[in-house]
């Protein structure tokens, strides 16, 4: 939430940053005051993060599903699906890394899922998905635009981030959503399993 929304393709690390909201300023803000304290840094930027746990856009689509007879969501905001885990994996090696003393290449990385969505795409797969695994039943999904479900933050209509840099320095490509959703979902369907 750093970018403004307005490009078409993929922001890199040295697109400006225009955040439309508090907490697009707030993130920026945090930034700015490491690379002032810190000349050896890394800044991690991420985006659409979901996981197995707590309260996070699969999770919640999964609780709509149970609960109403359809779900309306946006089609109009793409950003990078990110799951926790593949995110986590990769910033535990980068730690490892510096904690071993290897030399790295300091800067600011975008670390996120390595394939673009819509709200809608992504809501769609997690309540089909889920219905696969018995964990809600089939709830149609529909597609509205991002003036039928205002909010009290300006979101982004364009959040999708480009990861090259982190690839090309650290040899790290987040999986796309497409792959990490069912293993997110099936961890889901194993908790839910164990915790029957």
């Amino acid at each position: 939430y750093v970018f403004g929304g307005e490009k078409n393709s993929p922001y890199t690390e040295d697109d400006p940053a225009l955040p439309l909201s508090e907490y697009g300023r707030s993130k920026l803000a945090g930034e700015k005051n490491v690379r002032e304290r810190l000349e050896r840094h890394l800044i991690v930027r991420t985006a659409w993060l979901y996981g197995p746990q707590g309260r996070n856009f699969v999770t919640t689509m999964l609780r709509l599903a149970r609960e109403r007879e359809e779900i309306r969501v946006v089609n109009d905001q793409r950003g990078s699906p990110t799951a926790v885990p593949d995110l986590a994996e990769a910033l535990l090696g980068l730690a490892e890394n510096i904690l071993a003393g290897r030399a790295l290449p300091w800067g600011t990385y975008h670390l996120a899922g390595s394939q673009d969505a819509s709200w809608f795409d992504l809501a769609r797969a997690s309540v089909a998905g889920g219905a696969d695994r018995r964990l809600v039943p089939r709830t149609p999904i529909l597609a509205i635009p991002s003036s039928e479900y205002p909010t009290p933050a300006h979101r982004p209509a364009w959040s999708v981030l480009d990861g090259s840099r982190a690839r090309t320095a650290f040899g790290l490509e987040l999986a796309p959503w497409s792959r990490s959703l069912p293993r997110v979902l099936d961890r889901i369907a194993a908790f839910a399993k164990e915790n029957s």
